[in-house]
Protein backbone atom coordinates (compact mmCIF):
# COMPACT_ATOMS: atom_id res chain seq x y z
CA UNK A 1 0.00 0.00 0.00
CA UNK A 2 1.30 3.43 -0.98
CA UNK A 3 0.62 6.79 0.64
CA UNK A 4 -0.82 9.00 -2.10
CA UNK A 5 -1.34 12.77 -2.07
CA UNK A 6 -4.23 13.45 -4.45
CA UNK A 7 -4.21 17.09 -5.62
CA UNK A 8 -7.50 18.50 -6.87
CA UNK A 9 -9.53 21.68 -7.04
CA UNK A 10 -11.71 21.62 -3.94
CA UNK A 11 -12.74 18.93 -1.54
CA UNK A 12 -14.40 15.62 -2.32
CA UNK A 13 -17.98 16.18 -3.47
CA UNK A 14 -20.64 15.47 -0.88
CA UNK A 15 -24.45 15.60 -0.79
CA UNK A 16 -24.47 19.33 -1.57
CA UNK A 17 -21.86 19.20 -4.34
CA UNK A 18 -22.48 20.37 -7.89
CA UNK A 19 -22.22 17.06 -9.65
CA UNK A 20 -21.92 18.44 -13.17
CA UNK A 21 -18.56 20.07 -12.31
CA UNK A 22 -15.98 17.88 -14.04
CA UNK A 23 -13.17 18.78 -11.64
CA UNK A 24 -15.20 17.41 -8.73
CA UNK A 25 -16.27 14.27 -10.56
CA UNK A 26 -12.68 13.58 -11.60
CA UNK A 27 -11.43 14.05 -8.05
CA UNK A 28 -14.11 11.71 -6.71
CA UNK A 29 -13.35 9.10 -9.37
CA UNK A 30 -9.60 8.97 -8.73
CA UNK A 31 -10.07 9.08 -4.96
CA UNK A 32 -12.55 6.19 -5.02
CA UNK A 33 -10.32 4.09 -7.28
CA UNK A 34 -7.02 4.71 -5.50
CA UNK A 35 -8.56 4.35 -2.03
CA UNK A 36 -9.42 0.73 -2.73
CA UNK A 37 -5.72 -0.18 -2.55
CA UNK A 38 -3.84 2.82 -1.12
CA UNK A 39 -3.93 5.39 1.66
CA UNK A 40 -5.12 8.55 -0.10
CA UNK A 41 -5.20 12.09 1.24
CA UNK A 42 -6.91 14.81 -0.80
CA UNK A 43 -5.14 18.18 -0.88
CA UNK A 44 -6.88 21.26 -2.29
CA UNK A 45 -4.56 23.10 -4.69
CA UNK A 46 -6.32 26.35 -3.76
CA UNK A 47 -5.05 26.03 -0.18
CA UNK A 48 -2.34 28.60 0.54
CA UNK A 49 -0.63 26.01 2.78
CA UNK A 50 -0.45 23.35 0.06
CA UNK A 51 3.34 22.99 0.05
CA UNK A 52 3.52 22.68 3.84
CA UNK A 53 0.65 20.18 3.86
CA UNK A 54 2.47 18.06 1.30
CA UNK A 55 5.68 18.18 3.35
CA UNK A 56 3.81 17.14 6.49
CA UNK A 57 2.08 14.27 4.71
CA UNK A 58 5.33 12.75 3.37
CA UNK A 59 3.57 10.69 0.68
CA UNK A 60 5.12 8.05 -1.54
CA UNK A 61 3.73 9.78 -4.64
CA UNK A 62 1.59 12.65 -5.90
CA UNK A 63 -1.38 12.19 -8.24
CA UNK A 64 -3.43 15.03 -9.72
CA UNK A 65 -7.12 15.13 -10.64
CA UNK A 66 -8.12 17.68 -13.27
CA UNK A 67 -6.03 19.74 -15.61
CA UNK A 68 -4.86 23.38 -15.31
CA UNK A 69 -4.94 24.21 -11.58
CA UNK A 70 -3.73 20.83 -10.28
CA UNK A 71 -1.04 20.62 -12.97
CA UNK A 72 0.38 24.05 -12.12
CA UNK A 73 0.40 23.30 -8.41
CA UNK A 74 1.87 19.81 -8.70
CA UNK A 75 4.79 20.90 -10.89
CA UNK A 76 5.52 23.67 -8.40
CA UNK A 77 5.37 21.64 -5.17
CA UNK A 78 6.00 17.95 -5.94
CA UNK A 79 9.76 18.27 -5.62
CA UNK A 80 11.45 14.88 -6.14
CA UNK A 81 8.33 12.82 -5.42
CA UNK A 82 7.01 10.49 -8.14
CA UNK A 83 4.29 12.42 -9.94
CA UNK A 84 1.34 11.17 -12.00
CA UNK A 85 -0.37 14.04 -13.84
CA UNK A 86 -3.99 13.83 -14.94
CA UNK A 87 -4.51 15.27 -18.44
CA UNK A 88 -8.19 14.55 -19.21
CA UNK A 89 -8.12 15.93 -22.73
CA UNK A 90 -5.46 17.63 -24.80
CA UNK A 91 -4.55 21.13 -23.53
CA UNK A 92 -3.20 22.21 -26.90
CA UNK A 93 -6.44 21.17 -28.62
CA UNK A 94 -8.30 23.12 -25.92
CA UNK A 95 -6.15 26.14 -26.71
CA UNK A 96 -6.93 25.83 -30.41
CA UNK A 97 -10.66 25.85 -29.70
CA UNK A 98 -10.38 28.87 -27.39
CA UNK A 99 -8.27 30.63 -30.01
CA UNK A 100 -11.18 30.37 -32.43
CA UNK A 101 -13.02 32.83 -30.15
CA UNK A 102 -10.25 35.42 -30.11
CA UNK A 103 -7.75 34.35 -27.44
CA UNK A 104 -5.08 32.97 -29.75
CA UNK A 105 -1.76 34.32 -28.52
CA UNK A 106 -2.30 34.38 -24.77
CA UNK A 107 -4.08 31.00 -24.62
CA UNK A 108 -1.49 29.23 -26.73
CA UNK A 109 1.31 30.74 -24.67
CA UNK A 110 -0.35 29.69 -21.42
CA UNK A 111 -0.74 26.13 -22.69
CA UNK A 112 2.95 25.96 -23.58
CA UNK A 113 4.03 27.59 -20.31
CA UNK A 114 2.05 25.15 -18.17
CA UNK A 115 2.14 21.88 -20.06
CA UNK A 116 5.57 21.67 -21.67
CA UNK A 117 7.17 21.72 -18.17
CA UNK A 118 4.46 19.33 -16.99
CA UNK A 119 5.16 16.87 -19.80
CA UNK A 120 8.84 17.02 -18.93
CA UNK A 121 8.29 16.62 -15.18
CA UNK A 122 5.56 13.96 -15.01
CA UNK A 123 6.61 10.39 -14.27
CA UNK A 124 3.28 8.99 -15.43
CA UNK A 125 0.06 10.38 -16.85
CA UNK A 126 -3.64 9.64 -16.92
CA UNK A 127 -5.68 10.49 -19.99
CA UNK A 128 -9.39 10.38 -20.81
CA UNK A 129 -9.42 8.34 -24.03
CA UNK A 130 -7.37 6.30 -26.46
CA UNK A 131 -6.91 9.22 -28.89
CA UNK A 132 -5.74 11.54 -26.10
CA UNK A 133 -3.25 8.87 -24.99
CA UNK A 134 -1.85 8.70 -28.52
CA UNK A 135 -1.48 12.49 -28.65
CA UNK A 136 0.24 12.52 -25.26
CA UNK A 137 2.72 9.79 -26.20
CA UNK A 138 3.58 11.76 -29.33
CA UNK A 139 4.20 14.88 -27.27
CA UNK A 140 6.42 12.95 -24.86
CA UNK A 141 8.34 11.56 -27.83
CA UNK A 142 8.86 15.04 -29.26
CA UNK A 143 10.34 16.11 -25.92
CA UNK A 144 12.72 13.14 -25.94
CA UNK A 145 11.13 11.29 -23.02
CA UNK A 146 10.13 8.01 -24.72
CA UNK A 147 13.35 7.31 -26.61
CA UNK A 148 15.23 5.90 -23.61
CA UNK A 149 12.44 3.83 -22.06
CA UNK A 150 11.59 0.22 -22.97
CA UNK A 151 8.80 -0.26 -25.52
CA UNK A 152 6.81 -2.03 -22.81
CA UNK A 153 6.90 0.97 -20.47
CA UNK A 154 3.44 2.48 -19.98
CA UNK A 155 3.71 6.25 -19.79
CA UNK A 156 0.01 7.04 -20.08
CA UNK A 157 -2.91 5.25 -18.44
CA UNK A 158 -6.30 5.61 -20.12
CA UNK A 159 -8.76 6.68 -17.43
CA UNK A 160 -12.17 7.30 -19.00
CA UNK A 161 -14.97 9.06 -17.18
CA UNK A 162 -16.75 6.78 -14.73
CA UNK A 163 -20.32 5.58 -14.28
CA UNK A 164 -20.37 7.34 -10.93
CA UNK A 165 -22.06 10.60 -9.95
CA UNK A 166 -21.83 11.33 -6.19
CA UNK A 167 -25.20 12.16 -4.71
CA UNK A 168 -27.16 10.86 -7.71
CA UNK A 169 -28.74 7.41 -7.56
CA UNK A 170 -29.05 5.57 -10.87
CA UNK A 171 -32.53 6.35 -12.22
CA UNK A 172 -34.88 4.00 -14.07
CA UNK A 173 -35.24 4.39 -17.81
CA UNK A 174 -37.71 7.09 -18.81
CA UNK A 175 -40.63 6.18 -21.01
CA UNK A 176 -41.14 8.14 -24.21
CA UNK A 177 -43.99 10.57 -24.24
CA UNK A 178 -45.32 13.98 -25.18
CA UNK A 179 -44.12 16.58 -24.75
CA UNK A 180 -40.54 15.64 -25.55
CA UNK A 181 -38.53 17.06 -22.68
CA UNK A 182 -34.89 17.72 -23.52
CA UNK A 183 -32.14 17.90 -20.87
CA UNK A 184 -29.24 20.23 -21.60
CA UNK A 185 -26.80 19.91 -18.69
CA UNK A 186 -23.34 21.42 -18.17
CA UNK A 187 -21.23 24.35 -19.25
CA UNK A 188 -21.49 25.90 -22.69
CA UNK A 189 -17.83 25.39 -23.49
CA UNK A 190 -15.92 26.35 -26.63
CA UNK A 191 -16.50 22.94 -28.21
CA UNK A 192 -20.29 23.00 -27.75
CA UNK A 193 -22.22 23.60 -31.00
CA UNK A 194 -25.04 25.64 -29.51
CA UNK A 195 -25.91 27.27 -32.85
CA UNK A 196 -26.85 23.95 -34.47
CA UNK A 197 -28.58 22.89 -31.27
CA UNK A 198 -30.75 25.99 -31.03
CA UNK A 199 -31.74 25.74 -34.69
CA UNK A 200 -32.61 22.05 -34.23
CA UNK A 201 -34.60 22.69 -31.06
CA UNK A 202 -36.61 25.50 -32.61
CA UNK A 203 -37.35 23.40 -35.68
CA UNK A 204 -38.51 20.53 -33.46
CA UNK A 205 -40.71 22.94 -31.50
CA UNK A 206 -42.27 24.07 -34.79
CA UNK A 207 -43.17 20.45 -35.54
CA UNK A 208 -44.24 19.13 -32.15
CA UNK A 209 -44.46 19.58 -28.40
CA UNK A 210 -40.88 20.03 -27.16
CA UNK A 211 -39.67 21.56 -23.90
CA UNK A 212 -36.07 22.13 -22.76
CA UNK A 213 -34.51 22.14 -19.29
CA UNK A 214 -31.17 23.99 -19.34
CA UNK A 215 -28.91 23.39 -16.32
CA UNK A 216 -25.58 25.22 -16.34
CA UNK A 217 -24.59 28.02 -18.65
CA UNK A 218 -21.53 30.19 -19.24
CA UNK A 219 -18.05 29.44 -17.93
CA UNK A 220 -16.92 32.71 -16.30
CA UNK A 221 -13.35 33.84 -17.03
CA UNK A 222 -13.08 31.14 -19.70
CA UNK A 223 -15.89 31.29 -22.26
CA UNK A 224 -19.26 33.03 -22.25
CA UNK A 225 -19.92 33.83 -25.92
CA UNK A 226 -21.62 30.57 -26.85
CA UNK A 227 -23.96 30.80 -23.87
CA UNK A 228 -24.82 34.42 -24.63
CA UNK A 229 -25.80 33.58 -28.22
CA UNK A 230 -27.88 30.56 -27.16
CA UNK A 231 -29.67 32.41 -24.37
CA UNK A 232 -30.39 35.43 -26.55
CA UNK A 233 -31.65 33.29 -29.43
CA UNK A 234 -33.90 31.18 -27.21
CA UNK A 235 -35.47 34.18 -25.48
CA UNK A 236 -36.00 36.04 -28.74
CA UNK A 237 -37.70 33.07 -30.41
CA UNK A 238 -41.39 32.33 -30.74
CA UNK A 239 -40.83 29.36 -28.41
CA UNK A 240 -39.23 31.27 -25.53
CA UNK A 241 -41.72 29.79 -23.05
CA UNK A 242 -40.56 26.27 -23.91
CA UNK A 243 -37.14 26.89 -22.31
CA UNK A 244 -36.51 26.68 -18.56
CA UNK A 245 -33.13 27.92 -17.31
CA UNK A 246 -31.45 26.82 -14.08
CA UNK A 247 -28.11 27.60 -12.47
CA UNK A 248 -25.81 24.71 -11.60
CA UNK A 249 -27.73 22.49 -9.20
CA UNK A 250 -26.89 20.17 -6.28
CA UNK A 251 -27.72 16.47 -6.78
CA UNK A 252 -31.24 16.44 -5.33
CA UNK A 253 -32.40 19.38 -7.46
CA UNK A 254 -30.59 18.08 -10.55
CA UNK A 255 -32.29 14.68 -10.15
CA UNK A 256 -35.68 16.40 -9.98
CA UNK A 257 -35.04 18.29 -13.21
CA UNK A 258 -33.76 15.22 -15.05
CA UNK A 259 -36.75 13.19 -13.84
CA UNK A 260 -38.95 15.48 -15.94
CA UNK A 261 -36.87 14.83 -19.07
CA UNK A 262 -36.88 12.04 -21.64
CA UNK A 263 -33.83 12.83 -23.79
CA UNK A 264 -30.39 14.38 -23.29
CA UNK A 265 -28.38 16.02 -26.04
CA UNK A 266 -24.73 16.89 -26.78
CA UNK A 267 -23.47 18.45 -30.01
CA UNK A 268 -19.78 19.06 -30.76
CA UNK A 269 -18.21 21.57 -33.08
CA UNK A 270 -15.52 20.40 -35.55
CA UNK A 271 -12.00 20.36 -34.11
CA UNK A 272 -9.32 18.32 -32.39
CA UNK A 273 -10.71 18.97 -28.90
CA UNK A 274 -13.74 16.70 -29.40
CA UNK A 275 -11.56 14.04 -31.04
CA UNK A 276 -9.10 13.98 -28.14
CA UNK A 277 -11.51 14.67 -25.28
CA UNK A 278 -14.64 13.07 -23.85
CA UNK A 279 -18.17 13.98 -22.76
CA UNK A 280 -19.05 13.13 -19.17
CA UNK A 281 -22.63 14.33 -19.62
CA UNK A 282 -23.31 11.44 -22.03
CA UNK A 283 -22.92 8.96 -19.17
CA UNK A 284 -24.82 11.30 -16.85
CA UNK A 285 -27.84 11.22 -19.16
CA UNK A 286 -27.75 7.42 -19.45
CA UNK A 287 -27.18 7.05 -15.70
CA UNK A 288 -30.38 9.05 -15.17
CA UNK A 289 -32.37 6.92 -17.60
CA UNK A 290 -32.57 9.29 -20.56
CA UNK A 291 -32.40 8.59 -24.26
CA UNK A 292 -29.30 10.29 -25.72
CA UNK A 293 -28.94 12.22 -28.98
CA UNK A 294 -25.42 13.37 -29.86
CA UNK A 295 -22.73 13.83 -32.43
CA UNK A 296 -20.18 11.02 -32.20
CA UNK A 297 -16.88 12.88 -32.43
CA UNK A 298 -15.24 11.65 -29.22
CA UNK A 299 -14.30 8.06 -28.40
CA UNK A 300 -16.94 7.70 -25.67
CA UNK A 301 -19.73 8.85 -28.01
CA UNK A 302 -18.60 6.43 -30.74
CA UNK A 303 -18.54 3.53 -28.28
CA UNK A 304 -22.02 4.40 -27.03
CA UNK A 305 -23.32 4.73 -30.59
CA UNK A 306 -21.82 1.38 -31.58
CA UNK A 307 -23.51 -0.27 -28.60
CA UNK A 308 -26.91 1.27 -29.34
CA UNK A 309 -27.03 3.57 -26.29
CA UNK A 310 -26.64 6.77 -28.29
CA UNK A 311 -28.60 8.03 -31.28
CA UNK A 312 -25.98 9.64 -33.51
CA UNK A 313 -26.68 12.78 -35.53
CA UNK A 314 -24.36 14.21 -38.18
CA UNK A 315 -22.53 17.43 -37.26
CA UNK A 316 -23.95 20.85 -38.06
CA UNK A 317 -27.30 19.56 -39.35
CA UNK A 318 -30.26 21.07 -37.45
CA UNK A 319 -32.81 19.07 -39.45
CA UNK A 320 -31.23 15.81 -38.30
CA UNK A 321 -31.27 17.06 -34.71
CA UNK A 322 -34.96 17.88 -34.98
CA UNK A 323 -35.77 14.49 -36.48
CA UNK A 324 -33.81 12.64 -33.77
CA UNK A 325 -35.46 14.52 -30.91
CA UNK A 326 -38.91 13.67 -32.22
CA UNK A 327 -38.02 10.01 -32.88
CA UNK A 328 -39.29 8.92 -29.48
CA UNK A 329 -39.32 5.22 -30.40
CA UNK A 330 -35.51 4.91 -30.20
CA UNK A 331 -34.99 2.23 -27.49
CA UNK A 332 -31.62 2.24 -25.65
CA UNK A 333 -30.48 -1.27 -24.63
CA UNK A 334 -29.82 -2.43 -21.08
CA UNK A 335 -27.21 -0.34 -19.25
CA UNK A 336 -25.55 -3.28 -17.49
CA UNK A 337 -22.49 -3.37 -19.78
CA UNK A 338 -21.93 0.35 -19.19
CA UNK A 339 -21.86 -0.11 -15.42
CA UNK A 340 -19.07 -2.65 -15.80
CA UNK A 341 -17.06 -0.97 -18.57
CA UNK A 342 -17.08 2.48 -16.92
CA UNK A 343 -16.99 1.42 -13.28
CA UNK A 344 -14.56 3.21 -10.99
CA UNK A 345 -12.52 0.01 -10.64
CA UNK A 346 -12.25 -0.54 -14.40
CA UNK A 347 -11.48 3.06 -15.31
CA UNK A 348 -8.76 3.53 -12.66
CA UNK A 349 -6.95 0.20 -13.10
CA UNK A 350 -3.88 1.74 -14.75
CA UNK A 351 -3.26 4.52 -12.23
CA UNK A 352 -3.78 2.05 -9.37
CA UNK A 353 -1.03 -0.16 -10.80
CA UNK A 354 1.33 2.80 -11.05
CA UNK A 355 0.51 3.93 -7.51
CA UNK A 356 1.47 0.48 -6.24
CA UNK A 357 5.04 1.00 -7.45
CA UNK A 358 5.51 4.72 -8.13
CA UNK A 359 8.89 5.68 -9.52
CA UNK A 360 10.69 8.66 -10.99
CA UNK A 361 11.58 8.65 -14.67
CA UNK A 362 14.72 10.36 -15.91
CA UNK A 363 14.20 13.59 -17.85
CA UNK A 364 16.06 13.31 -21.14
CA UNK A 365 16.22 16.48 -23.20
CA UNK A 366 18.43 19.32 -24.28
CA UNK A 367 19.93 21.76 -21.78
CA UNK A 368 17.73 24.65 -22.94
CA UNK A 369 14.56 22.67 -22.34
CA UNK A 370 15.69 21.57 -18.89
CA UNK A 371 16.66 25.11 -17.99
CA UNK A 372 13.25 26.32 -19.13
CA UNK A 373 11.62 23.68 -16.92
CA UNK A 374 13.49 24.94 -13.87
CA UNK A 375 12.62 28.56 -14.67
CA UNK A 376 8.95 27.70 -15.13
CA UNK A 377 8.90 25.76 -11.87
CA UNK A 378 10.31 28.77 -10.04
CA UNK A 379 7.86 31.11 -11.77
CA UNK A 380 4.95 28.89 -10.79
CA UNK A 381 6.13 28.89 -7.18
CA UNK A 382 6.42 32.68 -7.22
CA UNK A 383 2.97 33.04 -8.81
CA UNK A 384 1.39 30.76 -6.21
CA UNK A 385 3.08 32.68 -3.41
CA UNK A 386 1.85 35.99 -4.82
CA UNK A 387 -1.73 34.72 -5.16
CA UNK A 388 -1.75 33.15 -1.70
CA UNK A 389 -0.30 36.33 -0.18
CA UNK A 390 -2.88 38.71 -1.62
CA UNK A 391 -5.46 40.28 0.74
CA UNK A 392 -8.33 38.99 -1.40
CA UNK A 393 -7.07 35.41 -1.23
CA UNK A 394 -6.52 35.60 2.53
CA UNK A 395 -10.07 36.85 3.09
CA UNK A 396 -11.62 34.24 0.79
CA UNK A 397 -9.50 31.48 2.34
CA UNK A 398 -10.59 32.53 5.83
CA UNK A 399 -14.24 32.55 4.78
CA UNK A 400 -13.86 29.13 3.16
CA UNK A 401 -12.31 27.68 6.30
CA UNK A 402 -15.04 29.17 8.50
CA UNK A 403 -17.77 27.77 6.24
CA UNK A 404 -16.14 24.32 6.39
CA UNK A 405 -16.40 24.14 10.18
Amino acid sequence: MSRIALLGEGRLPGPGAVDTAFSQLRLAQLHAGLSNEHAVTVLDVRDSHLSAALDDLRPDAVVTAGIYGPTRAAVAVAGDLPLCLDLPGDPFADAQMVAAFGGADEVAEEARAVFVPALLRGDAFTTISGPSRHALVGQLGLLGRTARTPPTHEWAHITPVAWSFPGLAEAPRRSAGAPVRVALVGGFNTWFDAETLLAGLLRAMDRGSVEVEVVGGPIPSHHVETWARFLGGARASAHARNFRFHDRLPPSALAEVLARCTVGIVLDRPGYEPELGSRTRLLLYLHQGLRVVATARCELARELADGGWLQEVPPEEPVAVSDALLAVSFPPPDRGPLRARYSVAATTAGVRRWAGRPERRAIHGDADTLAALVRTRDELRATLAQVYGSPTWRILDRLRRLSAR
